[in-house]
């Protein structure tokens, strides 16, 4: 069975977590390139601030007794960084209406009980996995990332108010899912398909 491409990165302070799930580990392991577990946000939040070039989803507890804050606002700085990770929620706590909707504001993916079992959370990190692929600005992500540095930080377009932005700019913009970031990755889906149309005999090359 191959991989799927993607980087599982789990946010929980249960140091005896590995230990008590061998089984679903070694099924995330299975499935997916790369797990990484973090019991410390601050670590978890460096890790994904320094890969945003990979495809990650991120499986984040709740309820952080040892190390505040709780997982809501860890919720918040992974959205500062990018809007575009799917961040499931996997709690075994009931959360109150307020906690949820605050949840929902923050575009979490999809929400786990901690007692799911291991085939219904590999299912939601497949489910997860599938909507990077259809996802056009994770796409426009990549294919900026595909650029060397140089030609990332060139001058690449003018706002009609003339404000010069960079590939790195619009990324920032991208992630960050700005006005400007959904307008550019609008314009740029129409241009697409604008494209296609005019050479719809190509599409089955």
């Amino acid at each position: 069975m191959s991989k799927l491409n993607a980087t599982i990165v789990i946010i929980d302070d249960d140091r005896t977590l590995e230990e008590t799930s061998i089984g679903l580990f070694l099924e995330l392991r299975m499935n997916f390139d790369s797990v990484k577990v973090f019991l410390k946000q601050d670590d978890a939040l460096n890790f994904i601030s320094s890969n945003l070039n990979k495809r990650i989803i991120v499986l984040l507890d709740l309820d952080f007794s040892a190390n505040p804050p709780d997982g809501n606002i860890v919720l918040e700085l992974i959205r500062d960084i990018s809007r575009l990770l799917p961040v499931i929620i996997w709690s075994g706590a009931d959360e109150d209406k307020e906690v949820f909707a605050d949840l929902i504001n923050n575009q979490a993916f999809g929400f786990l009980d901690k007692n799911a079992s291991s085939e219904e959370i590999i299912n939601k990190l497949k489910e997860a996995y599938n909507d990077i692929n259809n996802n056009i600005d994770v796409a426009l992500e990549e294919w900026i990332n595909a650029h060397s540095e140089e030609q990332k930080n060139k001058p690449y377009m003018v706002t009609v108010e003339g404000k010069q932005l960079s590939l790195n700019d619009l990324l920032e913009e991208i992630r960050k899912q700005t006005p400007l970031g959904k307008q550019f990755s609008k314009s740029l889906s129409k241009l697409t398909i604008d494209l296609l149309s005019r050479n719809k005999e190509r599409l089955n090359d």
